[in-house]
């Protein structure tokens, strides 16, 4: 096997590491696994406008952390929002986005994860206490 081959490979390893944690973390929904690269979530809320509000703030958040990540507009139907116990207030939501794309991402999933948990918590906290 190639040098291109394993680099893929790692890239998709990355990325389902990363789906699994995010897909098993009850602060997160996820609309569907990775095809190669792409991982794409939100947080978990009441609404859909207002997960897309948090994707937001965790977002600005996260890249003053230095894991700089990136929204997306999906539409809302493709998340099990009735499970997540999420209103469909909006038909789209702001989700954040992380392209794993780099063989050496596989090795760093464990730090993007604990940036990551950090963020989350801080930006919920936040949140809770203004609501």
């Amino acid at each position: 096997r190639g040098q291109f081959s394993k680099s893929l490979e790692n890239c998709r390893e990355a990325a389902l590491d990363f789906y699994e944690r995010l897909r098993s973390d009850s602060r997160f929904i996820t609309p569907f696994p990775p095809e190669l690269d792409i991982v794409v979530w939100a947080p978990a809320a009441r609404s859909v406008s207002e997960a897309s509000a948090l994707s937001r703030a965790i977002f600005d958040e996260a890249a003053k952390r230095n894991l700089h990540l990136a929204l997306a507009e999906l539409p809302a139907a493709l998340f099990d929002l009735q499970s997540a116990g999420t209103e469909k207030d909006s038909e789209t939501i702001t989700c954040l986005r992380s392209a794993l794309m780099k063989p050496e991402h596989k090795k760093w999933i464990g730090k993007m994860w604990r940036i990551l948990d950090g963020v989350t918590k801080d930006v919920l906290q936040k949140h809770n206490n203004v609501k």
